[in-house]
């Protein structure tokens, strides 16, 4: 444990050092250089006394006259560095202690490939302190891009959220970090949103498929935002089809197979699989997701049938901002290729009255 602390210590005065421009650096880097400089006339005099080269007399005296203040000059320069360094060594417990209070609870979603590939704990930066939580939110069922049952899924959800709420329920909120990357199906992303909802610090990361890695969502935002077709057409309809397009195209004869209600399209400019990258982004696009849905709730729209085509860290975060009391019901539906019905069943969200998550099965309609 010792080695570690020392260790630990080296790596945050190192960093300090080389980085950090305050009163201690000043102190440290000042008492250095007054030691170099009072040292390296007695270089300078040996170095020409190796190639026999007599000093001047001049430099000779002035030599001497450093000598008799080097004294005092060198106690200075001890006050300054234990001055900096009892600063330092504060500054580093101070961290510790801070640190000790604080949680990183890293919340894992596994669902579409049966790989174990990169643990997300293993990318949180080292330089953020506290104690690291990682949970597991494994919904494979070993067959490589197969979903698992629903309804095993929404348990397993569930009690993901309840480990959660009771690490959540003991810290108090600032020192609480929540992260968050997946790679789960459309409706068990959406469910997780939810569930998490908007509370307290959290950061989401997602997977890289050109890279093979996670990574976190701090790009720039490029300004594209949606395309919105249909919503105005809507008359005395309570169920809609909202076909929200980020990543891939969602075709008109997938919906038929399954929907026989309005479909309103929100479609993406530069539609791609790689332009997630920017939190502000997200953040902006989920604003523009919520007012399409307050604008079909003030025409009279009950129920929102979401088939949604998009990243995992978008799909999250437009669900955690969808305001739970305020909108109307919503179902997020998979997607199956190649299947009719195209979307044999969604998840029914736990908001707008509906307390529990629950499985609404498409297939009996064909």
């Amino acid at each position: 444990m010792w080695r570690r602390l020392f260790e630990n210590f080296v790596s945050k005065a190192t960093d300090w050092l080389f980085r950090t421009a305050k009163i201690e650096w000043y102190l440290l880097r000042g008492a250095l250089g007054l030691i170099a400089v009072i040292f390296s006339p007695q270089l300078v005099e040996i170095i020409l006394n190796l190639i026999s080269v007599s000093l001047p007399e001049k430099y000779k005296s002035a030599l001497d006259s450093l000598d008799a203040a080097k004294p005092f000059i060198l106690g200075i320069c001890a006050i300054m560095i234990i001055v900096a360094l009892c600063i330092i060594i504060a500054k580093f417990l101070d961290e510790r202690k801070s640190g000790s209070k604080k949680r990183l609870i890293i919340i894992e979603g596994r669902g579409l490939r049966d790989d174990d590939g990169s643990p997300l704990v293993d990318v949180i930066p080292k330089e953020i302190l506290g104690q690291r939580i990682p949970i597991l939110l494994d919904l494979r069922n070993r067959k490589d891009g197969k979903v698992i049952d629903p309804y095993q899924a929404i348990s397993d959800i569930e009690a993901t959220h309840h480990s959660l709420s009771q690490q959540k329920a003991s810290l108090d909120r600032g020192d609480l970090t929540i992260f968050y990357g997946g790679l789960t199906s459309v409706p068990y992303t959406f469910l997780t949103g939810i569930l998490i909802d908007d509370e307290g610090a959290l950061v989401t990361y997602d997977w890289d498929r050109k890279q093979e890695a996670w990574r976190s969502i701090n790009g720039e935002d490029d300004g594209l935002q949606f395309d919105i077709i249909g919503a105005d057409t809507i008359i005395e309809s309570k169920d809609v089809v909202l076909a929200l397009t980020y990543s891939y195209p969602i075709a008109d004869k997938d919906l038929v197979t399954t929907f026989s209600i309005p479909v309103v399209r929100m479609t993406l400019n530069g539609m791609s699989s790689d332009s997630h990258w920017s939190d502000k982004k997200q953040r902006r696009l989920a604003q523009q997701f919520l007012e399409t849905i307050k604008k079909l709730s003030s025409l009279g729209v009950e129920r929102v049938h979401l088939v949604m085509a998009a990243p995992n860290s978008v799909v999250f975060n437009f669900a955690r901002r969808y305001d739970k009391r305020n909108l109307p019901q919503i179902v997020v539906y998979q997607y199956e290729r190649g299947q009719s019905p195209a979307y044999p069943w969604g998840i029914e969200m736990p908001v707008t009255g509906v307390t529990k998550a629950t499985v609404i099965s498409t297939e009996s309609k064909n």
